[in-house]
């Protein structure tokens, strides 16, 4: 028996905020799913789903998970870095030091890179 991803579940404090966020970013549609989280439809081959569930619980240390995200040529990169800072994204220096890929922290300070 394989396993399947069927959807990745954030916790955040705004998950309607970070939702339209990455709806917005990935332009995947938002919907409500049927234990009322917001879920994001990939509108590509992607596969899984994102869900968006809201906790009281603050932050208490580092993120344990980051999106890789790719762009196809130096240009697509410099608009999507500039896509993502107009939905709510700012750089995150994280000590990565002189490389070609751009991190930033989305509205929840999820760390991702492009």
């Amino acid at each position: 028996m394989t396993s399947h991803l069927h959807a990745l579940r954030l916790d955040a404090n705004d998950p309607h905020r970070l939702a339209r966020f990455w709806a917005g970013f990935l332009d995947w549609e938002l919907t409500d799913d049927s234990h009322g989280d917001l879920v994001l439809l990939p509108n590509d081959d992607t596969g899984f789903r994102i869900g968006f569930r809201a906790t009281r619980e603050q932050k208490s240390g580092q993120n344990q998970l980051h999106f890789d995200l790719t762009s196809r040529s130096l240009d697509d990169q410099q608009r999507t870095v500039a896509r993502a800072l107009e939905l709510g994204a700012r750089h995150l220096d994280i000590g990565q030091g002189e490389v070609s890929h751009v991190v930033l922290a989305d509205p929840n300070t999820l760390d991702y890179q492009f």
